[in-house]
């Protein structure tokens, strides 16, 4: 079976659309929210990091040639928002959430 064959993969896959959607939406009208509103979307954003974090560890266990590519892709897009091959994609997650955590840390300011 092939990688994206599967209702599991597929699934988070529209998960993960979906995510985008409503996170694509907050960014329209975050100057907007109050801050709870804004504690909502950095919940969505960590629920979303999460579901990416996971999907990534599957692909990179595939030798499926349509998941090496995605997760190829995932890379290149990293390195535009600082990932470096030297530290790996477990140290860019970590730096995504501390991230996270930093702006909710501000949130409470």
């Amino acid at each position: 079976m092939r990688f994206f064959d599967s209702d599991q993969v597929r699934g988070t896959v529209m998960e993960l659309e979906q995510l985008q959607q409503e996170l694509t939406v907050d960014l329209m009208h975050l100057a907007e929210y109050n801050v709870e509103e804004r504690r909502e979307h950095l919940g969505r954003l960590k629920t979303f990091l999460e579901k990416q974090k996971l999907f990534f560890f599957r692909v990179s266990l595939s030798d499926d040639p349509d998941a090496l590519l995605i997760k190829e892709k995932v890379v290149e897009a990293a390195k535009m928002f600082g990932y470096s091959d030297a530290d790996g994609m477990d140290k860019f997650f970590e730096q995504l959430d501390n991230t996270i955590k930093n702006l909710e840390n501000t949130l409470d300011k």
